[in-house]
């Protein structure tokens, strides 16, 4: 592990953004850094459409969204790293750092049901506020299509608030 030198946050090795402040950790041309691409960010939601099961993660990495299935991440061979894991029983440090072993394209070209929303095809992300008793949202809108989530890790709301715009910019609005 290491440690964020801007608010000194215990993080991930292959981590390029803090999760607690954002802060980019590494440069794009480090040459320690993954030949694929990277996890930076791992939300746990609920799709809000329509008979679809709803239960997702949401796989940010340097250059897409990855929308994963909630309970199992299928179709991974060994080669991948995440054989058949069941991931809800897991606690989230535990799913980030496997799923910082994973190849998010070749678990994409092995798994039907993986969606794969490039970042430049983003038009709009908001997030929506957080209120008492009511889990935050967040809706994508992309040039095609919108996509809404009920976040269902609520207590991880405001560290989500401080990642997501630091790999997105300005796309990103925080209610």
């Amino acid at each position: 592990m290491v440690y964020c030198e801007k608010c000194g946050t215990e993080i991930l090795d292959k981590a390029l953004y803090c999760s607690e402040c954002g802060a980019k950790l590494k440069s794009d041309d480090d040459e320690t850094a993954n030949e694929g691409e990277t996890l930076q960010e791992m939300i746990h939601a609920a799709w809000n459409k329509g008979t679809v099961p709803p239960r997702k993660i949401l796989c940010f990495t340097e250059e897409n969204i990855y929308i994963l299935e909630g309970t199992f991440l299928k179709g991974m061979g060994v080669g991948i790293g995440l054989v058949g894991l069941y991931l809800e029983k897991k606690d989230s440090s535990e799913k980030e750092e496997i799923a910082q072993t994973t190849d998010f394209s070749k678990l994409a070209a092995q798994d039907p049901d993986v969606v794969i929303i490039p970042y430049q095809e983003i038009m709009k992300l908001n997030m929506g506020k957080k209120r008492m008793l009511l889990n935050p949202t967040i809706t994508i809108k992309t040039t095609s299509e919108d996509y809404k989530f009920t976040v269902m890790e609520g207590k991880k709301y405001k560290q989500y608030q401080k990642t997501l715009p630091a790999l997105l910019g300005d796309k990103v609005t925080v209610e």
